[in-house]
């Protein structure tokens, strides 16, 4: 009798998340035996073009191929330390450190749980936006009917970067490189127009903050 081929399992990982949708988790991305120093090679983007999902109902994963084209910058490279939230069959992903440099994104992308297609709807630009960020939070809301995604905080470089936004603070981040600084900007992205929104924040805004968890409550109890 032929042995049992043993149960699939990710590569070990670091700077990812995981996000779930009904009975599924969906694990993408992070830093990876294999992609250091890598920066634009097909081996780089076979690897970053996969989603790994958990089914949690039995207790397996599953490797499954994607398409359109994933958040891996220009050029191609892997993303850690992003920030991501899901909105019904759709997962947002937000930012991200390239694991090369001090390389970080502004970008915005979709991922479709039923197509397994990836859309990009805000590239990586200078010129508005949030800052070029890793280490930020995001979460999903919805204001009078209409969703939107929140991103609060983070840290990237200092310079070639976005205008600052009016009433944030920025302070230089210690312990990694003297070029990126922490923020406690917060923006809003509206789905259904596609637009980047810098609201006007009353009362105290936290301190600069980086490498944190933002979680949405809907249990007012």
């Amino acid at each position: 009798m032929a042995a049992k081929a043993p149960d699939y399992q990710p590569l070990d990982r670091e700077g990812h998340s995981t996000v779930r949708v009904g009975d599924y988790l969906y694990m993408w991305g992070g830093g990876q035996p294999g992609l250091l120093g890598l920066l634009n090679n097909e081996k780089k983007k076979s690897m970053c073009s996969v989603m790994e999902v958990y089914h949690l109902r039995t207790g397996r994963w599953e490797q499954k191929p994607t398409t359109g084209n994933p958040p891996l910058g220009n050029p191609p490279l892997d993303v850690k330390s992003y920030a991501a939230a899901a909105i019904g069959r759709e997962i947002f992903y937000f930012g991200g450190y390239c694991n090369h440099d001090n390389c970080c994104h502004n970008s915005l992308y979709s991922f479709n749980v039923d197509t397994f297609n990836w859309k990009e709807l805000s590239p990586t630009t200078s010129h508005h936006g949030p800052m070029m960020k890793a280490y930020c939070g995001m979460i999903a809301i919805k204001v009078n009917g209409k969703d939107y995604l929140v991103v609060i905080g983070g840290s990237g470089p200092s310079s070639n970067n976005t205008p600052k936004q009016p009433g944030a603070q920025y302070s230089e981040a210690k312990g990694i490189a003297s070029s990126r600084q922490r923020c406690n900007e917060i923006h809003f992205y509206k789905l259904s127009t596609g637009q980047w929104i810098s609201p006007t924040v009353t009362g105290d805004r936290p301190l600069p903050i980086d490498e944190f968890t933002l979680t949405s409550i809907n249990n007012s109890k």
